[in-house]
């Protein structure tokens, strides 16, 4: 009899993992607040509110695909026995103080920071470390809830809520992500180190290799298994990184799910997160995470769908197209991803410049504007292009 996996979320995801996964004979249930949620069309059984009990009750193995999904969910889950990876993870990962606290208690290395808990504190902070990142520790991702301080005139940006967590401004050379597969016997596969590019806080494009040394990106792999294993992990984790122009790698956040920087692996890699990640929580062998070609992946963020816009992207060579198929257009929303291989470096930077043209033009934050001009959408930038350095 197949084996049934539950997911809790009903992103682009989780209906990731069920195409990835249904080669491998799983059937799958998915839970979502929204009925119009993507992986609710692609599954086995559709699960809405508070029907959440059934999925559990009905999987052979419960898991998700973002971290702020139904607790009772989680809990009912792993007191079953079900839940892979466990709720650790989701408890350090709802807080950003909590989990930065864990990495420094942990003996990981961070920016350094500190927990704000009034407005003495953010003054505090500004002279500590000059340039400071605030951030407001819940419900901030893709670069939403963060707040940049250069000087002491911008300390009126930081939102009077506390506590908050501060930052220390790192100077970055690279911003790289380490995607990794771990059995529940403790066998760990990383994929190759990802470099990752952002647009007014939100990832844009993905490749890999990054372009780093051996040395840091040894670093770089090190400490995510360490990490991994610390948490007695079972699934795909990603750690994101900074490396710093002096040559530092930092941990700047984890996510314990499949990642947006791991969807090179769908065309690059013999196996792909997703399926690896089914793999590894059902007890099946991982699979191989070598790089089988130059990758890259370049995000759909706020684009509406069109087969103008598709076509011209596949007349490019190497590159085949993901569409989730949300139902409504956001700026920012992540809509889609295009996936890319090359036959070398060189020929993928070209290659990723062009679906860039065809997909956003030269008005990129015409869809990705910066969270403070989302209602407005009035900002305009120049396309953000790779470069050689």
């Amino acid at each position: 009899m197949s084996k049934v996996v539950g997911i809790l979320g009903g992103g682009q995801l989780g209906l990731m993992m069920i195409l990835e996964g249904r080669k491998l004979g799983v059937k799958f249930l998915v839970h979502d607040e929204d009925p119009q949620a993507p992986a609710l069309g692609a599954s086995d059984g559709r699960y809405i509110g508070d029907s959440w009990m059934e999925l559990v009750n009905r999987s052979d193995i419960v898991t998700f695909e973002f971290e702020h999904v139904n607790p009772s969910a989680i809990k009912m889950a792993e007191e079953d026995g079900k839940l892979r990876p466990g709720s650790l993870t989701i408890r350090l990962k709802q807080d950003k103080i909590i989990e930065k606290s864990f990495l420094r208690d942990n003996g990981f290395p961070t920016p350094s920071f500190m927990i704000i808990n009034n407005v003495e504190d953010v003054n505090r902070a500004i002279r500590r470390f000059g340039r400071v990142v605030f951030k407001v520790p819940r419900g901030a991702y893709d670069g939403k809830g963060q707040y940049y301080v250069m000087n002491d005139d911008d300390a009126n940006r930081v939102p009077r809520e506390f506590p908050l967590l501060a930052e220390e401004f790192v100077d970055i050379h690279r911003e790289v992500s380490v995607i990794l597969v771990r059995s529940s016997d403790g066998h760990v596969l990383t994929y190759p180190v990802t470099e990752n590019h952002h647009h007014n806080g939100i990832l844009l494009y993905s490749i890999s290799p990054a372009r780093i040394d051996d040395e840091t990106a040894n670093n770089a792999r090190e400490l995510a298994i360490g990490l991994a294993n610390t948490l007695d992990y079972v699934g795909v984790l990603t750690v994101e990184f900074f490396v710093t122009r002096n040559g530092e790698v930092l941990i700047n956040e984890f996510a314990p799910r499949v990642h947006n920087s791991g969807h090179w692996t769908l065309m690059g890699a013999a196996v792909s997160q997703f399926e690896n990640h089914i793999r590894a929580i059902l007890g099946m062998p991982i699979g191989p995470t070598e790089l089988l070609k130059p990758s890259a992946i370049v995000n759909m963020l706020g684009v509406p769908y069109g087969d103008d816009l598709i076509r011209r992207v596949l007349m490019i060579p190497g590159t085949s197209v993901w569409w989730y198929g949300k139902t409504k257009v956001k700026p920012r929303r992540k809509m889609g991803h295009v996936n890319i291989i090359a036959n070398n470096m060189d020929e993928l930077g070209r290659r990723i410049n062009e679906v860039l043209g065809v997909v956003y033009g030269n008005e990129i934050s015409r869809y990705i504007p910066p969270w403070d001009a989302v209602e407005s959408n009035d900002s305009r930038h120049a396309l953000t292009t790779i470069n050689s350095s």
